[in-house]
């Protein structure tokens, strides 16, 4: 199986890994350096506190508010204390060799167009799923036999979990055809964001027009099509040029533009800002 592993900061060596918190952070004192993974990272803190810096954006660490990365996601431990807790890391190959790789997709937390990275676990819910997850961290450091296989039924068993207090948190009362549209546009934006930047490709890969995904998009994200995709396509570009080793133009020849200079545009509309001045700015915090 392929290793987990990050950019610039916490080498992962399985593709499968679950700690207590405060196991953890002692022998990896690169926490404080931003990481870009190519692994599912969950964090599920129980005490203490802290804040925590994913994809630009600073977000408030506290018990019982579990935060849920996917790959290529940029992030910074910014500071914590006293944490408690558990992390779990898994790659796609980990999960997906029992279950369909689209099953992953269906966890709605697992996605860019998502409005946080996080979910708060409600008070009813705490202490079972945190037997849960002592279970699932005792069959972890076991040495029983068809352990991974146990560990596969428990992450999904636990994504699971978490989506019901997702939509729980979200109430979500639109219909399901358009959940699915939408769902399904998501996926096909994060496969194809770099080629594709326009609506109406994504619309003929759906078998939709390009006025039904963008009402549809509106009023299940409050986001039209247009803009899920720019921002895909956004946030892409300010992790490359963080976190590659790429020029300018590079970056913009990867994501499809058809030169640099119609790139620094869409990257100024967007960000207010160049995209030189934006790495050197970040580069520098």
């Amino acid at each position: 199986m392929k290793n987990i592993k990050s950019t610039n900061g916490v080498a992962v060596e399985k593709s499968f890994e679950m700690y207590r918190m405060e196991d953890f952070y002692p022998e990896n004192q690169s926490l404080a350096q931003s990481n870009r993974h190519d692994f599912y990272m969950i964090f599920y803190p129980t005490e203490g506190s802290g804040s925590h810096l994913i994809d630009f954006k600073s977000y408030k660490i506290e018990p019982h508010k579990v935060f849920l990365l996917y790959p290529g996601q940029v992030h910074t431990w910014e500071e914590y204390q006293d944490l408690k807790g558990f992390l779990i890391f898994f790659t796609t190959e980990f999960f997906t060799f029992r279950y369909n790789n689209n099953n992953l997709f269906e966890f709605p937390y697992f996605s860019a167009a998502r409005r946080e990275p996080f979910l708060y676990v409600s008070h009813n819910v705490q202490e079972r799923l945190l037997r849960f997850l002592n279970t699932m961290l005792a069959e972890y450091q076991s040495d029983l036999i068809d352990k991974d296989k146990v560990l596969r039924s428990y992450v999904n068993i636990l994504l699971i979990e978490f989506k019901r207090l997702y939509a729980h948190g979200q109430q979500v009362n639109y219909d399901k055809h358009g959940l699915t549209v939408v769902r399904h546009f998501e996926q096909l934006i994060s496969e194809n964001f770099k080629e594709k930047h326009q609506v109406k490709d994504y619309a003929e890969m759906l078998f939709v027009t390009p006025n039904y995904l963008n009402a549809i998009c509106n009023k299940i994200t409050n986001k039209s099509a247009g803009e899920l995709v720019r921002t895909r396509i956004m946030l892409e570009a300010k992790r490359m040029l963080l976190h590659d080793d790429k020029t300018v133009t590079e970056i913009a020849y990867e994501l499809s533009f058809k030169d640099n200079s119609y790139f620094c545009r869409f990257f100024r509309k967007y960000e207010g800002l160049s995209p030189e001045t934006f790495r050197k700015e970040n580069m520098m915090n």
